[in-house]
């Protein structure tokens, strides 16, 4: 990582890296698309006409069509384990759980990522602590990286800082980065993904998501400094993630930024911090 730290010496965060045996071979009813590429709209009715008929108040353009189709293939998914999760035992209901948990975190998420686009969604404006994204993140991951078989390290160069914003969009638009991110790694033998928390010397937090096993994907320049979902072709996850990303740290006083180099990849919210006088004045 090239952005410069100017606190103490990195403090490990031991949540998420483990040595647990892999997950089962078989995934329980998951979704059939994945994030190399648009999936095909499924039939009338049923979760995707529920999903569009509570969000949309006017036809969605064609990304958010494919983007909402998205959704409604994981709340699919993860409605199909739930029988599981009473009938099965050993690592098969394992293994059903994490695809519900999985699947509702990725459906929550980009369903609040797409609100945010369309304006339909007012982020609130409080204290945010890295210290408590960082908890609710490792959170909301774990059972994705379990069924992706990635390993995942957190790191903080601060025991915690402040910025102002929405917690959960935060959460959220970090938590599609590590996803897209999952998805260009997975297949790669002992791939790991990190999740970095660093303070500049501008005193501006950086909020990190990397890898270094493979080059950003091309869909992810194309999308550079794009916080509009108006494309008719491309997958439907790196859009919503690098649109919400970019508009969450415009809107917040910061910057996005995509580096990295013939096998890395790092993408980086960065927001100012909110001195100690200031806290006071925001809710919590």
């Amino acid at each position: 990582m090239t952005t410069a730290a100017s606190a103490p010496a990195d403090v490990e965060t031991p949540i998420v890296e483990r040595q647990e045996s892999p997950p089962p071979a078989v995934t329980p009813q998951r979704r059939k698309t994945d994030e190399s590429g648009p999936a095909s709209l499924p039939p009338e009715g049923g979760s995707h006409a529920i999903v569009q008929a509570a969000v949309l108040p006017d036809a969605p353009s064609a990304r958010e069509a494919i983007a909402f189709d998205e959704v409604a293939r994981s709340l699919g998914a993860a409605e199909a384990c739930v029988p599981l999760l009473a009938q099965s035992t050993g690592l098969l209901r394992i293994a059903a759980l994490d695809v519900v948990k999985a699947e509702t975190a990725r459906a929550g998420g980009l369903l609040q990522l797409l609100r945010f686009l369309r304006g339909d969604l007012t982020p609130a404006m409080t204290a945010v602590s890295t210290s408590a994204v960082l908890q609710r993140l490792m959170q909301a991951v774990e059972s994705e990286r379990r069924l992706r078989g990635i390993a995942l390290t957190s790191r903080s160069s601060v025991a915690d800082a402040t910025c102002s914003g929405d917690e959960t969009l935060l959460v959220n638009t970090l938590l599609s980065l590590l996803l897209m991110t999952f998805a260009a790694i997975e297949g790669v033998a002992n791939a790991r993904a990190a999740f970095s928390v660093v303070v500049n010397d501008s005193g501006e937090i950086g909020l990190a998501v990397s890898q270094d096993h493979v080059a950003a994907p091309a869909v992810w320049s194309a999308r550079a400094g794009s916080e509009e979902l108006n494309a008719d072709s491309g997958p439907a996850l790196p859009a919503v993630a690098l649109g919400a990303a970019h508009r969450l740290a415009r809107l917040w006083g910061g910057r996005f930024r995509l580096a990295g180099g013939e096998h890395s990849s790092i993408l980086t919210i960065w927001l100012p911090t909110v001195q100690h006088q200031d806290v006071e004045q925001l809710p919590h």
